[in-house]
């Protein structure tokens, strides 16, 4: 297999072409995650990729130089101040010294994402606006958590997948919904009915009952039969709290009962990553607000108590 096939089946692609002369280095890392992948590609000479149709969404976050994505005959640029969301079949082409990191999602998981956000059913294909601003308020918090999964990414494949980066990539995905137009927006505009008091506590005992599992706004749609909006503006008016803040609280419970139960074989890192948390730090700082005291203090008594 020469150079361009084995680039091409490293992308994705079905034709790699380059109009350099001379050699030249493709750098790829492809991450998996629970319902997608991140790619990482970095390449020194301008190189074109044709991607044939897929059922997936592609986003495009430049690190370094420029490149552009073409639909439908539409070339689209890829910069500093531009990302790119696009369907799976285009034209990409790189330019010399592109850095890139491109996120692939499977489109019938945001579909059912968008289904349990609003309780509507879908009839259209999801299809996105191409152009995605990286100055706006809305992007930076896309980032964000694009930069956290990226963050722990090393650490998730050189162990078991953690609990953390399944909701990071649900987190993800919610935010492309929400912030980005698409075909769909109308759907997350539209006026929800209201849940009522039994459906939050079914939530709450579910979430307890569940605490180390992925936190989904699918389950809970199907939990209790509204949508995801219906049940969070219900714990607003009834607690004063979301659910992913229940879930919060109940994880911080579970982790401050390993620090005390097995302080031998555990330290605050491999807690907070077990209960969800993304740093050590943060969790720290959650655990003592929550206890008053530090999760390493609670873990050097418990140890000198231990035989």
């Amino acid at each position: 297999m020469d150079f361009r096939n084995q680039v091409a089946t490293q992308l994705g692609a079905q034709r790699v072409w380059t109009e350099s002369s001379s050699e030249f280095e493709v750098r790829t890392s492809r991450y998996e995650l629970p319902s997608g992948a991140l790619w990482y590609i970095q390449n020194c000479a301008p190189l074109t990729l044709e991607c044939g149709d897929a059922p997936l969404i592609r986003v495009q976050i430049q690190r370094a130089g420029s490149g552009s994505t073409t639909i439908d005959s539409h070339a689209l640029n890829i910069s500093g101040t531009q990302s790119c969301i696009s369907p799976a079949q285009a034209i990409l082409e790189y330019g010399a010294g592109f850095r890139h990191v491109a996120w692939h999602v499977r489109t019938d998981v945001l579909v059912r994402k968008l289904v349990a956000l609003t309780g509507f059913p879908v009839t259209r294909p999801l299809v996105f606006e191409p152009v995605f601003a990286r100055e706006t308020p809305e992007s930076g918090a896309f980032l964000t958590i694009l930069n956290s999964i990226l963050a722990n990414i090393d650490y998730v494949q050189s162990t078991a997948p953690l609990l953390f980066i399944a909701e990071l990539e649900h987190a993800l995905m919610i935010s492309l919904l929400q912030t980005s137009r698409h075909s769909l927006t109308g759907l997350l505009e539209s006026s929800v009915p209201s849940a009522g008091p039994w459906q939050v506590r079914q939530v709450e005992e579910y979430i307890a009952t569940h605490w180390n599992a992925p936190f989904d706004i699918e389950q809970i749609a199907a939990l209790t039969g509204m949508s995801a909006r219906s049940i969070y503006r219900a714990f607003k008016r009834t607690r004063g709290y979301s659910p992913k803040a229940f879930a919060r609280q109940r994880r911080l419970q579970q982790a401050r009962l390993l620090l005390e139960e097995d302080p031998r074989d555990q330290n605050v890192t491999s807690v907070a990553f077990a209960c969800g948390f993304t740093d050590a730090s943060h969790f720290s700082r959650e655990f003592s607000k929550a206890f008053g005291e530090s999760p390493s203090a609670i873990l050097a008594r418990n140890r000198r108590a231990t035989p």
